[in-house]
């Protein structure tokens, strides 16, 4: 039996109908991608799930006890936690097992005088001692750790209070609390729309590795392909499943539409022919076949056209004037705030043409690169400078170029006046805005369609150097594809900031790579320099000791290095020396006659002797580490 079906569900906001008719299910341990072009639906069937809305028509029935787990967009975390210890609080199985041990010692402890039921908890005790065990309750503080770790926190952000945080660290902590929980369905809206893609990289693996089942919404055609081995597409208020990822879906998807093209057009065929043979004959000796054939054709299912043409199509973004030879010219730049250095001595040059995407974690610097280039800050040392003839369109993530209190209308029309409505109108309809939605006000859209406003109004500018800032974001996947194409023929320069590695893929040449103590240029697109990082990983596996031909770090950042790191393992022999002492303590504990016939005190003794052992452990192993690095330094 499936964790959950939709049994002929239909659900409507308003007159409007979402869903129609829906069948479907979602079976235990399966990987399942959820798209469609936003406002479809997707976000409803996650609330369906959880209970949060209910279907007008049709029946959702479930597994009895299962557990879903759901990403909420408003997080509630308990005020005075840090960041670990409201992360340890999302392992729900954990707790549960933690419970049901306390509550069976207590057991114990009231049975004494009854050697068999004694004998029995006893047993019952074990068991629950060995799925405690295997589900890591030994080492849950750990785990929470390497979770928090892959989704960004540093070890320092794991000791900041919940009220400091940020907005996306808020997601990603809601994030990491949701992974943990073990639930038998998660429910993930699009998960990495917070994550760098090294976190993204690591919440792959995550999911490819998940027991419970999965329903994934994404835009990000890399992760789905990486993720899942079903996908559920969502269109025209039903839905179509398709076995295997997303890539295979395409190829689906593909065959599909050829052979509902081909039918279609045998089916118009075979009704102008009938419709001809109509014409002639229904007034004439042969009405009664007419009339037959009429009536067939009236009760006939037609074959539509497939919806394939629906995604933006047309779109082009061209330069009006041919720029000088060299478009931007940097020259030893180094920005810093306050004590922080976020690039030192960094120089480039982009020549007409040539397109570049910057990437690299959260919070390095790549949108500060481009506010020096656009001049809306300056730079603590070096030059940045400007070629001759060029005209820069800037696209920023926030959509700060958009006047809210206009029309949509309006607002595109403000980019170039001197166009007449008709063509403004038609522009809008090839960025997939409506008839009607031309008259909304720009507060009132989506962040989807903010950006395509966005991307319209640069669209009209011809600039010869395009910087776009996260382009992709609140796009759905044909928008993102309409984008691609657009960008595909540009022939101006191009610097582009993105998460979205199969956008990069298809829109640059080469990449500007952002890390802790560096940045470098690479000549390729992001596959190619991801396949690079994979062996030159697997080379340093391979020969752990090889020093020769490293890159010397630059001096400020290693110093600054050596004082985290020099600190840290400060802490953590503290922390040893803390550990150590606990054990004494326990040691002294067991030897203590009036501790050593009470059989409770022993087992809670005993269980936490376990706990910080294993701590120590961890401690051990995080020390050799740090002072290794520290060797290094």
């Amino acid at each position: 039996m499936p964790l959950a079906s939709f049994h002929n569900l239909s659900i409507y906001y308003g007159a409007n109908r979402i869903l129609h008719d829906v069948s479907w299910g979602i079976d235990t341990g399966h990987h399942v991608g959820l798209i469609g072009a936003n406002g479809a639906g997707k976000t409803t069937i996650l609330k369906l799930l959880t209970g949060e809305l209910s279907p007008d028509e049709g029946a959702l029935p479930r597994q009895t006890g299962i557990a879903i787990g759901y990403l909420t967009q408003d997080p509630q975390f308990t005020p005075g936690n840090t960041v670990l210890e409201e992360a340890i609080e999302g392992l729900d199985r954990i707790h549960a097992l933690e419970a049901q041990l306390r509550k069976t010692e207590q057991d114990m402890e009231a049975a004494q005088s009854n050697s068999e039921e004694a004998g029995r908890l006893l047993i019952r005790y074990g068991r629950l001692q060995e799925e405690y065990e295997q589900a890591g309750g030994y080492a849950y503080h750990h785990r929470a750790e390497a979770v928090l770790h892959g989704l960004g926190f540093s070890d320092g952000d794991l000791s900041l209070s919940v009220k400091v945080l940020s907005g996306g660290q808020k997601t990603r902590l809601s994030l990491a609390k949701l992974l943990l929980s073990d639930a038998d369905l998660l429910l993930l809206d699009e998960p990495e729309s917070h994550l760098d893609m090294a976190a993204t990289e690591w919440l792959e693996h995550y999911i490819n590795n998940y027991a419970g089942a999965v329903l994934l919404v994404s835009h990000d055609r890399y992760f789905l392909d990486r993720t899942v081995n079903q996908i559920v597409e969502l269109e025209d208020q039903t839905i179509q499943r398709y076995e295997g990822n997303y890539s295979g879906f395409l190829t689906l998807k593909a065959e599909q539409i050829k052979t509902q093209q081909r039918l279609h057009t045998q089916q118009q065929k075979m009704i102008r022919h009938n419709e001809d043979f109509i014409r002639r004959n229904i007034a004439g000796q042969k009405t009664k076949q007419a009339q037959g054939r009429r009536n067939q054709l009236e009760r006939l299912t037609r074959i539509d056209l497939p919806k394939a043409a629906r995604r933006a199509a047309g779109l082009t973004f061209a330069s009006m004037n041919r720029s000088g030879e060299e478009v931007l010219i940097l020259d030893q730049i180094t920005k810093c705030y306050d004590n922080r250095i976020l690039f030192t001595d960094l120089s480039l040059i982009i020549r007409r043409g040539e397109r570049i995407g910057l990437i690299g974690p959260n919070g390095i610097g790549k949108t500060t690169l481009l506010r020096l280039i656009l001049n809306q800050e300056s730079a603590t040392d070096g030059t940045v400078q400007i070629g001759a003839s060029v005209e820069i369109g800037y696209y920023d993530q926030e959509r700060i170029s958009l006047t809210h209190d206009r029309s949509v209308l309006n607002e595109l029309w403000s980019a170039k006046p001197s166009m007449n409505e008709e063509t403004v109108r038609s522009i809008l309809g090839r960025f997939l805005f409506s008839e009607d939605d031309v008259f909304k006000q720009v507060g009132q859209l989506s962040g989807g369609e903010q950006a395509r406003l966005a991307l319209a109004k640069l669209m009209l500018k011809e600039p010869n150097f395009l910087i776009l800032d996260e382009p992709t974001n609140h796009l759905d996947i044909q928008s993102r594809q309409a984008l691609e194409q657009a960008l595909a023929t540009y022939p101006g320069a191009m610097l582009v900031v993105s998460h979205d590695r199969y956008f990069l893929d298809r829109v640059v040449d080469d990449l500007l790579v952002f890390e802790p103590d560096s940045i470098s240029r690479w000549p390729g697109n992001y596959s190619s320099y991801r396949a690079f990082k994979e062996e030159q990983s697997a080379a340093e596996q391979t020969l752990p000791n090889k020093t020769t031909g490293a890159k010397p770090r630059p001096a400020a950042p290693s110093a600054f290095k050596r004082k985290k790191q020099e600190k840290a393992a400060e802490m953590i022999e503290t922390a040893i020396h803390n550990k150590e002492a606990e054990l004494a303590q326990f040691e002294l504990d067991l030897n203590d006659e009036r501790i050593f016939t009470d059989q409770t005190k022993i087992i809670d003794i005993g269980n936490a002797y376990s706990k910080v052992k294993k701590e120590l452990e961890t401690l051990y192993m995080d020390w050799e580490v740090v002072t290794k690095e520290i060797e290094g330094l």
